[in-house]
């Protein structure tokens, strides 16, 4: 910058910034340059370079909002012009407002016999069905805690974390009402129906399922577990099933059907791919929510699970933790600690989306 200083002080020129114009249709770029400068505009792919015989530039780096022009930067002899695709230069020459210059005018218009620029895809919006389990006549699991509301509240909060993100979350239910009709007073048609219902949701328009529900058993146990679609291989894993399938006569009979079914879907080609995934997305929500909840993690399990038979996308039923422990139920009606359990359920289905695995299927 000196020596372009002190160069054109020896010739008793004046340093020069161009003036951007931006226009319909086109940038406007002009130089007022001494009489006794030259140029040279060479048209270059997404640069265009004006080369003067004398160093009048003063140095500088701008950006610009320009349909035409992104930025350029001007160096002593050259200023260098980053336009868009497609681009090109008219150069021409005016009279100078001020005696002894002129000025060099370069209009950046599209050419329009040039391809048009390329379009970036537009990246589709992931989106996570959330079902928060039981509810209306169906309180689910009771002790220190009601599951229903449990399992609502910690939705609600996955929903917000994940909106934040990007995701466009769908909720099964966002208040305390089950999914059968009104007027349906038969037990089990009501749990058939909810439950069918629900799982309508995971089809393959959306990215993922995870049903969120609140342990409890006879011998109250402690911590956090995840669960896919498959055949019960102990008795915890089946007790469990029929709980959550309904619980009493209603849950045994749900839970022999989908036990019948399962091995038929399991069968099926895209239902393999979705058992992968699902596995995939088990894992990464039970590593998460044992991590944030700080509760035992008693692993990625499989159940035979009304909700999960006929899911056409990745699908997992997660446990928050048991109602009727008396440390974890008192926990569960925590505010702080539900946060802390949507927010590890949430980083597990955020780095399921991250890594594109849904994008695979």
């Amino acid at each position: 910058m000196r020596r372009a200083l002190l160069f054109a002080l020896l010739l008793g020129l004046a340093l020069a910034n161009p003036r951007v114009g931006v226009h319909e249709g086109f940038t406007r770029v002009v130089l007022d340059l001494p009489l006794e400068v030259n140029y040279r505009v060479l048209d270059r792919e997404e640069r265009i370079v004006v080369r003067l015989s004398a160093p009048v530039l003063e140095a500088l780096r701008v950006k610009v909002q320009s349909p035409e022009l992104r930025a350029y930067e001007a160096r002593g002899r050259e200023l260098v012009l980053e336009v868009a695709p497609g681009v090109r230069a008219k150069a021409f020459v005016l009279e100078g407002k001020k005696p002894g210059t002129y000025r060099l005018v370069l209009d950046l218009k599209r050419d329009e016999r040039a391809p048009p620029p390329p379009k970036k895809p537009k990246v589709p919006i992931p989106v996570v069905v959330l079902d928060p389990g039981h509810g209306g006549p169906d309180p689910g699991a009771v002790g220190y805690v009601v599951e229903k509301e449990v399992a609502l509240d910690v939705a609600l909060r996955v929903k917000r974390i994940l909106e934040q993100k990007g995701v466009r979350v769908v909720l099964t239910r966002d208040r305390d009402t089950d999914l059968a009709p009104p007027n349906e007073t038969d037990l089990w048609r009501r749990k058939v129906l909810d439950l069918r219902r629900r799982a309508e949701l995971a089809d393959s328009k959306k990215n993922l399922f995870v049903s969120i529900h609140v342990n409890a058993a006879p011998v109250p146990g402690r911590g956090v577990e995840t669960f896919i679609l498959g055949r019960a291989i102990d008795p915890e894993a089946q007790r469990l099933a029929v709980l959550e399938n309904g619980g009493g006569e209603v849950g045994q009979r749900l839970t022999r059907e989908t036990e019948t079914l399962s091995q038929k879907v399991l069968e099926d080609l895209v239902s393999q791919a979705n058992q992968a995934f699902s596995q995939r997305l088990a894992h990464l929500v039970q590593r998460h929510l044992a991590a944030a909840a700080r509760t035992p993690d008693r692993g990625v399990k499989q159940a035979p699970l009304y909700v999960l038979r006929f899911a056409r996308t990745p699908a997992v039923l997660v446990e928050v933790g048991f109602a009727n422990h008396p440390t974890e139920g008192r926990l569960l009606a925590q505010g702080e600690h539900r946060q802390r359990v949507a927010e590890g359920i949430a980083r597990g289905i955020l780095e399921f989306l991250q890594n594109g695995a849904f994008a695979s299927r």
